[in-house]
């Protein structure tokens, strides 16, 4: 009678996976489906394995054994799953092809006696999984014994703001990662957080995952730029409040870097770095060869992934490029997707060629006329090299208006001076004013143009900002000023001499050098 009754509910029950658009796949008692990027699934998932899933159901116990087989880290339930481990689940359980994208709810109908009928029943109430990732011994720290206390402090006028959690302690491995976009999103979906409470994990297994790196050793740090809190005292205090409920969710000694002003500790400078390597790790050396940074800003293209933004910026990977931390994205550490094309800066620092001065021992009265940005180095060829050797120095930020620059040009040639105008002169109709006074007192007018790129000159502005706190930052909108107004100087213009000045840099402080030498801009 009982072989009977199973035989019925065999021919009478169903199983087959659900998914968010309430398509259907059929799973066949007994009979071995595998899923993936394939025409049945209809999944487009360029991470995704077209070999995925092992699916084998049975219907008379009401059961489903799943096997991950490809590369993806696949989901139940919200949680990873390892791959060539078998879980065996059962009715109104929740299958993640790809770890938080692509879910499936596993449907047996009619269901067993004992079975769920709706599958939106919480989490809680389902059989707990054995899930060998919380099988590795027992954590010390849980969200039954995890401690809340940890302390802020500020570095330099909060430029840098800093939490350790009280059981924090130095470690040689060090395990960064990037906030937003990494370990945390938003819940509403913006591009931006709305408050301090719109964030939801980025993937639902990070605690584990990050538990699994602390048990092996690792200290656990997060830095993030956080520029748009500086000098808001609700903001910070709403943005520590969040920290605080990230590590309470996570359960972890973390420290954390916020950077709020935009000096040596925005990444991709590397001040958060250094404070953590030289005061904030107990004078234990780090061992970069251990170590790494994960972060989403990493310079991928627009479509990087299917309808995906270009990332807003390089700072991540540059940051880690900086200090010497092996790289990853979100994406390659967390659920080990394949690395995709990304773009680097148009500027490499580490890639200047070794250059010198022209030679400017000319007879006097004759003028000199700079051409060049913010940042060309200009300025400093004109206050080593020409000043020394007696040239009057004209300069409109000094005097204040181009027609105070013409009138001191006309006064020093008339007393037979060499003389330099140091201003950016970009284009035909700002030279042409001193180049009149040139011919009317016949003397020699060279023009010399500072050879220094685009990007090359927001660098130098860049590290000027970071390392000499008396100079005024130079914005952006200024240098991209030049950059459009730029005309090539000609000599039809009236000059005798059109001559190349390159970018020669020198430095005070070895660490200097090594600063300039490193990724400086975000993008």
């Amino acid at each position: 009678m009982i072989h009977l009754n199973r035989l019925s509910i065999m021919i009478t029950r169903r199983c087959y996976l659900r998914g968010t658009a309430n398509e259907k796949i059929e799973l066949v008692h007994n009979e071995l489906k595998i899923l993936g990027r394939d025409p049945e699934t209809k999944i487009q998932d360029p991470f995704l394995s077209k070999k995925q899933l092992e699916c084998l159901a049975n219907v008379e116990i009401g059961e489903v054994s799943v096997k991950p087989i490809g590369q993806t880290v696949s989901g139940i339930d919200g949680y990873a799953i390892v791959k060539d481990k078998v879980y065996k689940i059962g009715h109104g359980h929740k299958i993640e092809f790809r770890l938080g994208f692509h879910q499936y709810d596993v449907i047996f109908e009619p269901p067993l006696d004992d079975e769920k009928e709706d599958v939106a029943e919480p989490l809680t109430k389902k059989p707990k999984i054995d899930f060998p990732i919380f099988s590795k011994g027992k954590m010390k720290y849980d969200k039954m014994t995890f401690s809340d206390n940890g302390t802020w402090e500020d570095i330099d006028h909060k430029e840098l703001i800093i939490y350790t959690h009280e059981n924090i302690d130095g470690r040689s491995k060090i395990a960064a990662f990037d906030i937003d976009g990494t370990i945390i999103k938003t819940k509403s979906g913006a591009r931006f957080p709305k408050d301090g409470d719109d964030w939801v994990l980025n993937y639902s297994d990070i605690p584990q995952q990050l538990k699994a790196l602390y048990e092996d050793g690792y200290k656990i740090v997060f830095f993030t730029n956080q520029s748009a809190i500086f000098n808001d005292s609700f903001k910070t205090k709403d943005f520590k409040r969040k920290v605080e409920n990230i590590v309470k969710k996570i359960s972890l000694p973390i420290q954390v870097y916020a950077a709020l002003a935009k000096t040596i500790y925005r990444k991709p400078a590397p001040g958060m770095w250094n404070v953590l390597k030289t005061k904030k790790n107990d004078g234990t050396e780090i061992d970069v060869n251990e170590s790494f940074y994960v972060g989403d800003a990493a310079g991928r293209e627009k479509n990087w992934a299917p309808k995906r933004n270009k990332d807003h910026s390089k700072a991540d990977r540059l940051f880690a490029l900086n200090i010497g931390l092996k790289f990853y994205t979100p994406e390659e550490y967390f659920l080990k997707a394949k690395p995709v094309p990304y773009s680097m800066p148009e500027f490499d620092p580490c890639d200047l060629a070794p250059a010198s001065y022209p030679d400017v021992n000319f007879k006097a009265p004759s003028v000199i006329l700079m051409v060049g940005g913010p940042g060309s180095g200009k300025s400093y060829f004109c206050r080593t090299l020409l000043l020394p050797k007696g040239y009057i120095h004209i300069n409109r930020d000094t005097l204040g208006s181009w027609q105070k620059c013409v009138k001191m040009l006309e006064d020093s040639l008339d007393k037979k001076k060499n003389c330099v105008v140091d201003n950016t002169n970009p284009d035909r109709e700002a030279r042409a004013r001193f180049i009149e006074v040139a011919k009317r007192f016949k003397v020699m007018c060279r023009c010399f143009v500072m050879s220094t790129e685009y990007q090359h000159m927001k660098h130098n502005n860049k590290f000027r900002e970071l390392t000499d706190k008396s100079h005024v930052p130079v914005s952006e909108i200024i240098i991209n000023s030049y950059k459009n107004k730029f005309e090539e100087p000609q000599i039809s213009e009236g000059f005798q001499e059109i001559i190349k000045v390159p970018f020669v840099p020198v430095f005070d402080k070895e660490d200097d050098e090594k600063l300039y030498k490193m990724f400086l801009l975000e993008k």
